[in-house]
């Protein structure tokens, strides 16, 4: 005879091991889906930062072509490590703008960006 007490119980147990199966099936297919929008995402991004990066500088050539000004654009390392030289040396960040000719905010996130401490926060503000 067959003992349905447990046929029944081991039934149940297999649909909703079925379903959850199905479940994450279809969990995983909308991931996969939502990672590859997010991929694209990033690459348009990316490809529009590049574009206004250089769009940029083009303008800022030509701007400087027209008004005769032959200033070279410095590099970021260049740049950088005067900025961190300056930050040794005790000066401000509105100090080292001016020299720099960049804005206070660019100054204190290349400062964030290397883990530079800024020596007080009286200096900062």
């Amino acid at each position: 005879m067959i003992n349905y007490q447990l046929v029944i119980p081991a039934t149940v147990i297999m649909v909703m091991a079925v379903w959850t199966w199905a479940l994450h099936v279809r969990q995983q297919r909308r991931i996969e889906a939502l990672e590859g929008r997010v991929a694209n995402l990033l690459a348009g991004l990316s490809i529009l930062t590049d574009t206004t990066e250089t769009g940029l500088r083009d303008v800022t050539a030509e701007v400087a072509r027209l008004t005769g000004s032959s200033a070279r654009p410095r590099s970021r390392a260049t740049t950088h490590r005067r900025i961190a030289g300056a930050v040794k040396r005790g000066q401000s960040v509105q100090a080292i703008a001016a020299a720099e000719q960049i804005s206070e905010g660019e100054v204190k996130l290349r400062l964030s960006m290397n883990g530079a401490q800024e020596g007080s926060d009286a200096e900062v503000r």
